[in-house]
Formats: C-alpha cells, sequence, structure tokens
C-alpha cells in the first residue's frame, strides 16, 4: 500500500508540473520535490522521466470511464451510444485540456510512434471500430468500421481544439450543441 501511495503521488506531482511548465521543463527533482520524496524514488517507481509521464498520461487521460462505457453502457442503439460516447470523451478531453495542449506542444513526443498522444487515440479507435464492426454485424451500419472509427475520433477531437485553442471562435455557439448535431448527422450518414 505504501508503494501504492508513494507512486500516486508522484504521478499528481508530475501531471501537475507536466501541465503547468510542459515536459522538457520539468526535472525528476523538481518532480521529487513536488511530491515530497527523493529522486532515487522516482527512478525506483517509474526507471526514468518518459516513463513516468506514460504512466500519468495513461491514468489521467485514458481513463477506464472510456473502457467502462464499451463494456458495459452501450445500448447499441446507433445514435445513443453515439452521443455517449461523444459526451464522456469530450468531457475526459476537457477535463486533462491543460496535459493535452502541453502534449502538442512538445514535439518531440507527438511525432514518435508509441508518444501517449498517439497511443490514447488508438486505444480510442480500436474501441471505436470494434463497436461498428458489430453495429455492421447487426445490419445498422454498412460502411468500413476502421474508416468510421477514423471519422469519428477525428471529427470529436476537432470539436475539442475548436472549443479550446479556437475557443474566440465559437462565442455563440455551446459544445453540447455542436456534439448532439454532430452525432445525429454522423448516424444519420452512415446508417444502412
Amino acid at each position: 500500500m505504501e508503494n501504492l501511495n508513494t507512486s500516486e503521488k508522484i504521478l499528481e506531482a508530475a501531471m501537475r508540473l507536466f501541465s503547468e511548465k510542459g515536459y522538457k521543463a520539468v526535472t525528476t527533482k523538481k518532480i521529487a520535490k513536488e511530491a515530497g520524496v527523493c529522486e532515487m524514488t522516482i527512478f525506483r517507481h517509474f526507471d526514468n522521466k518518459r516513463n513516468l509521464f506514460e504512466n500519468a498520461f495513461d491514468k489521467y487521460i485514458f481513463t477506464p470511464k472510456l473502457k467502462t462505457l464499451f463494456d458495459d453502457k452501450l445500448e447499441w442503439n446507433l445514435e445513443k451510444d453515439l452521443m455517449e460516447i461523444s459526451t464522456v470523451y469530450q468531457d475526459m478531453l476537457c477535463k486533462n485540456e491543460r496535459i493535452i495542449l502541453m502534449q502538442l506542444k512538445n514535439n518531440e513526443l507527438i511525432f514518435e510512434l508509441d508518444s501517449p498522444l498517439n497511443k490514447f487515440p488508438n486505444e480510442f479507435k480500436k474501441l471505436m471500430a470494434a463497436y461498428f464492426s458489430k453495429m455492421k454485424e447487426k445490419g445498422v451500419v454498412d460502411k468500413d468500421p476502421d474508416v468510421l472509427a477514423i471519422n469519428f475520433l477525428s471529427s470529436n477531437f476537432g470539436i475539442f481544439t475548436s472549443f479550446t485553442i479556437l475557443e474566440k471562435f465559437n462565442t455563440n455557439i455551446d459544445i453540447d450543441s455542436c456534439i448532439t448535431e454532430f452525432v445525429k448527422t454522423f448516424a444519420k450518414g452512415i446508417t444502412s
């Protein structure tokens, strides 16, 4: 239990510092000081700064909430499911806006294939492709599940970036209206 508490303290301190200062500016010494542990403890728990960042990103960004949604909460009603998935996804992105924007600024991490920023959408895409495959088996959709998953993911991330990075252009539009209209249009366009 002590290891879990120590790991949690380190992860929380790392996430706070990474989101405030960026990956490059944060050292393991700063994280150790913030977490109230010695620097060697960080290396015992996470081996290196990159592994610590990836663990923090996984814990705070790709939460079990999204996987639980796919495992337990789908109704197999295309529009309802897509609305629920979009809402949960947008909520997750908004809650983690600072760390996602920080990750986008760290060019050395973005373009690596195993980067956390690439890992998360790939996991989400797999879940969506599996969902669309099942809906194709049920005769609800007749398009390629991988293409649908990529389009759904890209559109949702586009909504997120529109309301975070480009928020000044959306002053008269709320995100819930955008999600609702997107889901209605998307579901209608892919229905058999």
